[in-house]
């Protein structure tokens, strides 16, 4: 079983194949759901806090997606 490493920041997390598909099922659904906020969002302050979320939220999937 292979483990996954992410560095960012001088933070290194290393998973292995259980723990990142268990984070990627958690993760997925709340940036779909961030999405779905986005998009109802009127206020604009709030849309581009919850614009932010959304982006780090999808760089995570990502990364753990490329793993």
């Amino acid at each position: 079983m292979s483990a996954a490493s992410t560095m960012s920041s001088g933070v290194t997390l290393t998973l292995n194949e259980d723990e990142r598909t268990l984070l990627l099922a958690i993760l997925e659904p709340v940036l779909r759901d961030k999405e779905i906020e986005v998009h109802r969002t009127e206020a604009p302050t709030y849309r581009e806090y919850v614009e932010r979320q959304e982006a780090v939220l999808q760089k995570l999937v990502d990364k753990l997606r490329s793993a």
